[in-house]
């Protein structure tokens, strides 16, 4: 079984070009608080972020755009709890 972090790691490792991005820049893309990041991380249920230091977290880019993919829904039908 391959876990969200394991697959994380293998993603970014194969791109050399990713742009990764602070906390503040994905919360503006996702128009959430940067405060809802940091809870995210905490629960496990956000994107994957590189934990650079005590204080310095960063998203790369192609894994925030799949985790939105991974949400897209067409009605609300859907299941909405990932």
């Amino acid at each position: 079984m391959t876990t969200r972090h394991n697959q994380a790691k293998r993603e970014y490792g194969h791109s050399s070009h990713a742009c990764l991005l602070t906390p503040e820049e994905v919360a503006a893309r996702l128009s959430v608080a940067v405060q809802t990041l940091a809870h995210w991380r905490v629960r496990g249920t956000g994107p994957s972020y590189v934990h650079l230091s005590a204080r310095c977290v960063r998203y790369p880019e192609p894994t925030l755009e799949q985790w939105v993919a991974e949400r897209l829904q067409d009605s609300t039908a859907e299941n909405s709890s990932k």
